[in-house]
């Protein structure tokens, strides 16, 4: 069924996966044809010899030619080449595999034994009764020390085992100490109830007494699939033994699911087999003492996981489109104005812009036609760009989300005229199409008014906006929600910079409010193309200067085992501070939370989020979004004040929600086509297929009326965004040709 939802590119060649024709074996696409558990005569033997019981299943890669559907990968010329050879292929930045083992971990993979016991006091489960806890703690422990910590044989006992290397035992060693200490601290404080639950509970069938037996059961469950993770001894004997050939050279195995193939061991758990890769051979091996379907399930997804590489490693669709002007808007030419310094690396900017003549009123006829027209050409480039998108992305597990976002366009790379101030609106939306052509979509629309004036057209919007729901009430009486943003580096890796969000809700009484959920991002340079955002497609309004962009971006999440406890201290500090009386933060931009001082803010935010749906398509969903933006280096000085707007369908959460639950090897079931993801407005009497597609753009020309209408009032021209750069130097009076690097 995944195979439906790919696309065979032509760069590369698809790879049909068979065995050796055997008298009866059907060679269809079955999955007969992926396997032969009688015979593997005719392959290499040195490859596949192995001292085990029973035939192998073999799967043997053949290079063919592109054959649709299926998936495609690179052309296998080859063996990988081992380590330690003089011209290793160079490493991919892709990965599949999200915890890289440390050498403790290989070390009790390969069946060394532990570098030391330690000894705990008293059984394992009584110092920290939460089974998931205890071992996101043990896994933090390692990553932070470079050492593995297991429980000796279950979590009755009260020994634990250590690997590593002297250093990183006693490093590791003193953490777990610290850790008992604290549980000790945290026991002592509770209640008598609380610290003797499990005792007065766990005979008898109460909720306690059950949520303890799970937890055991759990964690003896978790303790037997740890063996899978580990090289079989020598000499052990399998039923079941299948083998699967690496298809190239040019992405080794391990670069790929990490040294050990960690990132099979969801495989390994889920059916109790062992995966080795055999990277001298370039073979994987799996082993089963329990039944050949579930070698044939794992090699299955272990070649399902190439889809996911090449969903991955496929360049980022990106369309830099030009709306074109109303005929009261229209101007023949194009110039660039200074803009914003884009991201850490401060690189200069340039915000196209409307200039030159009216249209005459003998043109005004030509024009329409020629706007019509280049309208259709927009939306028919834009549709195939997302229904390209859409059918790879099925592959790709992780938080994806969609979304419309209105902001400011700039360009940061393009072929400008030397020695000329415009070029003709025609040869502008020509040249924007170049390849080297390099935009982003600032985060500001640039209003540039007062917010009680901006808030108060917002409230009054109600021809375009309404309540979520079947509530009536206004659009004023809506309680806006906050957002604590943080930019920090990471205490473990100073070039690595991170992101951590912290919303707040009201408490039960619904008076102050609280912080709630806390997210750590990896914050990654705006001014880069990021492999994490598979689709940009941008709608420039040169006549306005506020332009939107669809984009189908992965959050970058920090993996929980990376989150140190003082990331943890750090948003655990942050406390909500109350404004004065008569204060409305969504008016004043009062920050109403504080931060603990253990770490060094790069910088801060404050996010103001308003949120409803659309009168015309209650499932579409508007947030207008204030951003209070406070200097890290002095956070003494004056915020400066941004807006912006997304709008988004209900229904696009809803399906890539399920690529967040996504096992290794498998695809997301929803239909990766356009249409499922723009149903029209109201049912379509011509049936046109792009009909819900166009209700979406007149959307999108709506709200992008509404914004021009707000920032008409707005006292600063839009050439730059309002306020100083970094430097102190106003960014509008920067010099026209500073960025060479750019044109």
């Amino acid at each position: 069924m995944a195979d439906d939802y790919f696309r065979v590119r032509e760069k590369r060649n698809a790879l049909e996966w068979q065995v050796k024709e055997e008298p009866g074996v059907h060679q269809g696409n079955t999955i007969d044809s992926y396997f032969n558990q009688d015979s593997h005569h005719g392959l290499d033997e040195d490859r596949l010899s192995e001292p085990h019981s029973e035939a192998p299943v073999v799967v043997e890669p053949r290079a063919t030619e592109p054959q649709k559907p299926g998936p495609q990968a690179p052309k296998t010329r080859k063996p990988a080449q081992t380590v330690g050879s003089k011209n290793p292929p160079r490493r991919q930045k892709i990965t599949l595999s999200a915890k890289q083992d440390n050498a403790a971990k290989i070390a009790f993979r390969n069946n060394k034994p532990p570098a030391q016991i330690v000894q705990m006091g008293r059984p394992i489960q009584d110092i920290e009764p939460n089974v998931g806890s205890m071992s996101r703690t043990f896994e933090q422990i390692g990553v932070r020390t470079g050492s593995f910590i297991l429980p000796q044989r279950s979590l009755e006992e009260s020994q634990l085992l250590v690997w590593g290397n002297p250093k990183q035992v006693s490093l590791a060693v003193n953490e777990l100490k610290a850790w008992r200490y604290q549980a000790n601290m945290r026991a002592a404080s509770s209640t008598k109830g609380q610290r003797l639950g499990k005792d007065a509970f766990a005979g008898n069938k109460s909720f306690i007494g059950s949520q303890y037996a799970a937890d055991e059961r759990i964690a003896k469950l978790d303790a037997q699939r740890q063996e899978y993770q580990k090289v079989p001894e020598p000499g052990t004997q399998f039923r079941y033994n299948g083998y699967f050939l690496w298809p190239n050279d040019e992405i080794r195995a391990t670069d790929l699911f990490g040294p050990s193939c960690e990132a099979l061991d969801p495989l390994r758990m889920e059916y109790r087999v062992y995966i080795i890769f055999d990277e001298a051979r370039s073979v994987f091996k799996v082993f089963s003492n329990s039944s050949v379907e579930k070698i044939y399930a794992v090699i299955q997804r272990i070649e399902n996981t190439i889809k996911e590489f090449v969903a991955r490693d496929d360049r980022p669709m990106i369309l830099y489109l030009v709306e074109p002007p109303t005929t009261d808007k229209y101007r023949d030419s194009v110039r660039m104005v200074p803009g914003p310094l884009i991201g850490p690396s401060r690189t200069p900017s340039r915000i196209p812009q409307s200039c030159g003549n009216k249209l005459e009123p003998i043109d005004v006829v030509d024009w329409e036609l020629e706007a019509n027209k280049s309208a259709s050409r927009n939306q028919i480039r834009m549709s195939t760009a997302i229904s390209k998108v859409l059918e790879r992305i099925p592959y790709i597990r992780g938080h994806l989300r969609m979304r419309a976002q209105f902001g400011t366009f700039a360009l940061i790379k393009f072929q400008w005229p030397p020695g000329v101030s415009s070029v003709p609106l025609t040869q502008f939306e020509t040249d924007v199409q170049s390849a080297g052509t390099r935009g982003t979509l600032i985060r500001d629309l640039q209003l540039g008014r007062p917010a009680r004036d901006v808030l108060h057209d917002i409230h009054h919007a109600d021809n375009l906006f309404q309540a979520i729901g079947i509530s009536d009430e206004s659009l004023a009486t809506i309680p806006p929600q906050y957002t604590a943003i943080f930019y920090l580096r990471h205490p473990d890796k100073a070039e690595e910079m991170i992101q951590l969000e912290v919303d707040f809700k009201t408490d039960a009484a619904g008076g102050e409010f609280e912080p709630s959920k806390a997210l750590w991002r990896k914050a990654s340079k705006p001014d880069a193309v990021s492999q994490a955002a598979p689709l940009e497609a941008s709608n420039v309004r040169l006549h306005s200067g506020i332009s939107w962009q669809l984009k189908i971006s992965a959050d970058n999440l920090v993996d929980p085992s990376r989150i140190t406890s003082r990331m943890e201290t750090f948003a655990s500090g942050i406390e909500y501070k109350k404004p004065p009386p008569k204060t409305d933060p969504a008016v004043s931009g009062y920050k109403i939370f504080t931060s603990p001082g253990n770490f060094a803010v790069l910088g801060t935010e404050q996010r103001t989020t308003f949120r409803y749906c659309l009168k015309a398509q209650a499932k579409l969903i508007v947030e207008i979004q204030r951003y209070d933006v406070y200097d890290g280096e002095n956070p003494r000085l004056p915020s400066t004040t941004q807006w912006a707007l997304s709008l988004y369908d209900r229904e696009w959460d809803l399906k890539l929600s399920e690529n967040a639950k996504l096992g290794v090897g498998h695809a997301a079931s929803w239909d990766p086509h356009a249409k499922p993801f723009f149903t029209p407005d109201k049912a379509s009497v011509s049936g046109e297929a792009d009909a819900g597609f166009k209700d979406f753009l007149s959307h999108t020309r709506a709200i992008g009326k509404f914004l021009d209408g707000l920032k008409a009032d707005s006292r600063e021209p839009a050439t730059a965004t309002s306020g100083s750069t970094k430097d102190g130097q106003p960014a509008d009076e920067r010099k026209q040709d500073e960025p060479q690097l750019l044109f």
